[in-house]
């Protein structure tokens, strides 16, 4: 019997069907709850739909099996029908175990989720605290979750939302995520880490800001380096990414981790911003390791990244490339199209630019502009000029357009996208990369 039972949903087809651009990792987020639970005295087991392509009658059978309590299950916007199903299917093997949903969607979604009878409770914002409290209360308390911070929850047939949970304020003091709950044999990158919560950016396709309240914490080296000494001895992990929304925030930070880790003979790679990062930082990157960098490039007009907020500019843009090829980093720089102000000539002018990083020495890569929850982009698309022609979040995967612009029409949408993929690498060579590193 299991205290609490954590869920990754399956995604909504085969991995393989995917764009290169989406990579099997382990969920770090479930990973922290887990080991706050764990380290509460829980028993506490993690099930990844999507790395053990679990069908839902299977999962039926280990819910059947492990007689979890609580069942806690990750939703992003991809994954948000799948997650209903998997608490659907939870609730028809038990009726009394709690479901709990957490994770970005729901966390801006929330009432619209409680709307879902399967669904008992959404944990808003960040886990760790919350589901401790929410399996201290049903499990060795009352039962009542009525002053719980940062949950919304169904009560006596009435949707309540509890007033926020302040954010985690050291995250030093998180023990390192449950790996040994992973299927880590089932992941192209099993030593992912992260060592900073939020951006402090404000992009309007990112939803980052809105899901960390602004702010951006970040661990000390001395706790990234603890953890990485940990995965080496524990998995004997030597490659790792690290799954910061931008790595290089504090210069002297990343300085400090690259020294600490320069004598593991270890390979990582890394997603960063290129005002953030000089050559003096990416020679000490590569020196300790890293081989690849990708760069948030999303346009190679300096209008459309004004005024998406990007707040970097196209020199900068080839300045950080040519710094990384100097140095022994592989630069990676990745596009979106459409943006709101996007026109035939804007674009032309990105798949420019994609060709001169190209020669530049950087590989590239495109996705579809897509509104998730909690971003700008989603909150204004009517002001922005955007008209929704897709609402099956299954489908929102950044491969199929979502909404088309006041300046160009589905079939130029296409149309400019298929032009812009020829431009990238293909998913033969992404795989050979993400093997070398």
């Amino acid at each position: 019997m299991t205290d609490a039972l954590l869920v990754q949903p399956p995604l909504p087809k085969p991995i393989g069907e995917y764009s290169s651009s989406i990579i099997l990792c382990p969920p770090l987020g479930l990973g922290y709850i887990a080991s706050n639970l764990i380290l509460e005295g829980f028993e506490v087991e993690i099930i990844d739909m999507a790395a053990l392509n679990l069908s839902l009658d299977r999962f039926k059978r280990e819910v059947k099996q492990k007689e979890p309590k609580i069942v806690g299950i990750s939703a992003e916007t991809l994954t948000y029908k799948n997650a209903l199903k998997v608490a659907e299917t939870v609730k028809k093997e038990n009726p009394e175990i709690l479901t709990v949903m957490g994770g970005p969607h729901v966390t801006f979604l929330a009432e619209e989720t409680l709307r879902n009878p399967q669904v008992d409770v959404v944990v808003r914002r960040e886990g760790e605290m919350t589901m401790k409290e929410i399996a201290r209360r049903l499990l060795r308390e009352n039962g009542d979750l009525g002053n719980v911070k940062g949950i919304t929850y169904r009560r006596e047939g009435h949707i309540i939302s509890n007033p926020e949970r302040p954010l985690i304020e050291d995250l030093d003091t998180l023990p390192f995520p449950a790996r040994e709950l992973f299927p880590l044999d089932r992941y192209r990158v099993p030593g992912t880490l992260i060592t900073s919560r939020g951006c402090p950016s404000k992009c309007i396709f990112c939803s980052a800001g809105a899901m960390y309240g602004g702010r951006y914490r970040v661990r000390s080296p001395e706790n990234v380096s603890s953890e990485v000494h940990h995965m080496i001895e524990k998995f004997n992990f030597d490659k790792f990414f690290i799954a910061d929304d931008t790595f290089t925030v504090f210069r002297d930070r990343t300085r400090k981790i690259c020294r600490s880790i320069s004598d593991l003979n270890v390979q990582w790679f890394c997603e960063s911003r290129v005002n953030t990062v000089n050559k003096e930082i990416l020679k000490e990157m590569a020196e300790s390791g890293c081989r690849v960098i990708q760069y948030g490039v999303e346009s190679g007009s300096q209008k459309i990244l004004n005024s998406i907020r990007k707040g970097i500019t196209v020199e900068q843009v080839r300045k950080a490339v040519k710094w990384s090829v100097e140095v022994g980093i592989t630069p990676v720089c990745s596009f979106m199209v459409p943006h709101p102000e996007d026109t035939l000539e804007t674009i032309e002018e990105t798949r420019k630019f994609m060709e001169e990083l190209k020669s530049l020495g950087a590989l590239v890569v495109v996705s579809l502009t897509t509104p998730f929850p909690g971003t700008y982009l989603y909150d204004h698309a009517e002001e922005l000029g955007l008209k929704f022609i897709l609402e099956d979040t299954d489908r929102y995967d950044m491969a199929t357009p979502v909404f088309v612009t006041k300046n160009l029409t589905l079939e130029q949408i296409e149309e400019a996208f298929d032009d812009l993929i020829s431009l990238c690498m293909t998913q033969e060579s992404f795989q050979l990369l993400s093997r070398e590193i």
